[in-house]
């Protein structure tokens, strides 16, 4: 069941509110993180221990992976871009923002490409034999025709609550 939903698009992802002072991110981390405050907004959220988050972009860390490059031909690179630089640094990033401890899948594909594993993925956390999750929220990343980025969140729940077993 859709719980929420929010799009954005921006020709600049480094336009996006940082929500954790000091952490360096990749712009479109942030943007992300972004999209999912603006769904987050429009629903009532489980505790943050049973929220999975499966991130899916081709392009992610473009952003961070060129800075690297360029510095790199300079001679030094800097950790904190290194370590953002990752495929899964947007999930990391979301899941620190909005404090989220369930499952995480990144998918660095294009959107339409993914959408077997997402659902495979949204059917097992919420309601295969044994559900880890309450919710799922599915971030997804692409860039325009005209070079400019969307971003979008789905927040996913469970048609019927299922309690869990203590005894594993």
């Amino acid at each position: 069941m859709i719980l929420a939903r929010a799009t954005t698009e921006v020709d600049d992802p480094t336009t996006a509110p940082r929500r954790i002072p000091g952490v360096y991110a990749d712009p479109v981390a942030w943007l992300l993180a972004d999209v999912v405050h603006t769904a987050l907004a429009d629903c009532e959220t489980t505790s943050p221990s049973r929220v999975g988050v499966i991130a899916v972009s081709e392009f992610a860390t473009r952003d961070t992976l060129r800075q690297i490059a360029d510095s790199a031909a300079n001679g030094r690179v800097s950790p904190m871009r290194f370590a953002a630089a990752g495929p899964g640094s947007p999930v990391g990033l979301i899941c620190s923002v909005f404090g989220f401890q369930g499952p995480t899948a990144v998918l660095p594909m294009p959107k339409e490409s993914a959408r077997t594993v997402i659902e495979a993925l949204l059917a097992d956390w919420l309601s295969g034999a044994r559900p880890c999750v309450e919710q799922v929220v599915v971030v997804t990343h692409e860039l325009t025709e005209d070079g400019g980025h969307r971003a979008e969140c789905v927040v996913r729940g469970r048609t019927t609550p299922t309690p869990r077993s203590t005894d594993r």
